[in-house]
């Protein structure tokens, strides 16, 4: 009795063992899962474009003869049981002619709030639309088919479901930001005037639906502080590939603007969709206020809807005060101004006002002078120590033969203009010492008395000559 207990819990033992490791057979699976990847912060919804119908040449029905239609016109094709044969295989559909379908049926079907993963219990198509603050979606189509359908559990165990069940259906969703990037190729973001700028805007194609009135893409770009140069050797690149020759830039003559026009990069597939354009160019620093902004949009024709950005480029500068004894202000002291080195060649300017001078690399003014304030400020300078040597002493004081120093320094990238101050102090001319001496009073004295006396002489002895 006890060797049958022990052979019968042996049993039980292996039975229970092999129920995990063994296939369960259930009928068929009735419901099936449409989940979407890359969509987590997106807001779903679905509507069923194509159902079973087993009394139809593929075994498939559009919902409704307007869905219907819509394919048909779609695909070119003569009747309804053709356009769904020109969606089989899936893999080898058109994807112009499914784009330009998906976009005209959604507008004639229900869509319904969407779970992610989303549970249905009919075969056939859906429809699956997206939608994300700061992103475009293109229209997605999941298929549920039949199938025999084996699915494994935690614990290594499966169920396996007899054909027809229905197959789950899983989506890549394609979207694409409505931004626009903007960079100056500048390690720190601090320029000088003259300087040659390289600034790269980036934006992506956006998903625009067939049935949408306006399919113009456009990009623009606007500059203050600079202006445009080498032209003809801007670029354009869409993912990668250069299309400048496709897409020409138009410059603006009269203001420092460009305008190009990307709308053939649209198409009813939405193929471009997400593909980043990147266009180009280059720039000459003018600014006379120490900033260069520069701003690039996209969106439809005139707009920014598909993202905006401003980015600003910055310069220094730095001001020398001049003073007395008594911290008195001297106006007209001149200096010339060099960099990194006190013996190197004077910097080039252009006055734009008193005591405000811009670096110009092409300029005609080397000796910068102080205001009424005792101030002299230049600028349009890119970082650096710079040296300021006094040329021209105020009127009744003498040259400072020491050089003033500033530098304008930034530790990784500028976010606003650099100043610097420095000062320098003169002295008065001194007064010629006195001797003592009693000076040539005397003597001229003496002499007018000696000529005094000599007439007197002179006119006496005629007198006598006379008589």
């Amino acid at each position: 009795m006890k060797k049958m207990r022990k052979i019968f819990a042996v049993l039980l033992t292996l039975a229970m063992v092999l129920g995990m490791s063994m296939t369960s057979f259930a009928a068929t699976k009735d419901t099936a899962t449409i989940k979407v990847n890359n969509a987590d912060k997106a807001t779903l919804t679905y509507a069923q474009v194509i159902k079973a119908d087993q009394s139809t040449k593929t075994g498939w029905a559009f919902v409704n003869d307007t869905v219907a239609d819509d394919y048909v016109k779609a695909f070119g094709v003569n009747d309804a049981q053709a356009a769904i044969e020109a969606m089989l295989p899936a893999a080898n559909v058109d994807a112009n002619k499914l784009g330009a379908a998906q976009a005209k049926a959604a507008n004639h079907v229900t869509f319904n709030a969407m779970a992610n993963p989303q549970t249905v219990n009919a075969a056939g198509v859906y429809l699956v639309k997206a939608t994300e603050v700061g992103y475009t979606y293109n229209i997605m189509s999941a298929y549920i088919g039949f199938g025999e359908v084996t699915i494994t559990g935690e614990e290594g165990t499966t169920v396996k479901y007899d054909y027809p069940s229905l197959v789950d259906a899983e989506l890549a969703a394609k979207k694409t930001p409505t931004k626009v990037e903007k960079e100056a190729v500048d390690t720190d973001n601090v320029v000088a005037t003259g300087d040659i700028l390289t600034y790269k805007v980036k934006t992506n194609v956006p998903f625009i639906a067939p049935t949408d009135t306006d399919k113009t893409f456009w990009a623009y770009d606007e500059l203050t502080g600079a202006e445009y140069i080498e032209k003809e050797r801007a670029t354009i690149t869409l993912g990668g590939e250069d299309v400048t020759k496709t897409y020409p830039i138009t410059w603006d003559r009269d203001t420092a603007k460009f305008s190009v026009d990307l709308s053939n990069m649209i198409n009813d597939a939405n193929s471009n969709a997400g593909k980043e354009v990147v266009i180009t160019y280059k720039v000459k620093v003018t600014s006379d206020n120490d900033v260069i902004t520069n701003k690039a949009t996209a969106g439809h024709e005139g707009t920014a809807d598909f993202g905006s950005k401003e980015i600003n480029v910055y310069q220094g500068n730095i001001t020398l005060t001049k003073t007395g004894e008594n911290d008195v202000k001297l106006a007209n002291a001149g200096f010339e101004v060099r960099k990194d080195s006190k013996d190197s060649n004077a910097l080039k300017f252009t006055k734009l006002t008193d005591g405000v001078y811009k670096y110009d690399p092409n300029g005609t003014v080397t000796e910068v002078f102080t205001k009424a304030d005792g101030t002299v400020k230049v600028q349009g300078l890119n970082v650096g120590t710079y040296y300021f040597k006094e040329t021209t002493a105020p009127k009744g004081y003498s040259v400072n033969q020491n050089q003033s120093e500033a530098t304008l320094a930034v530790k990784d990238k500028a976010s606003a203009v650099l100043t610097a101050t420095t000062s320098m102090t003169d002295t008065k001319l001194s007064a010629l010492p006195s001797t003592g001496g009693i000076g040539t009073t005397i003597f001229t004295i003496a002499g007018c008395l000696i000529m005094i006396a000599a007439a007197g002489l002179f006119f006496a002895s005629r007198k006598k000559t006379n008589k």
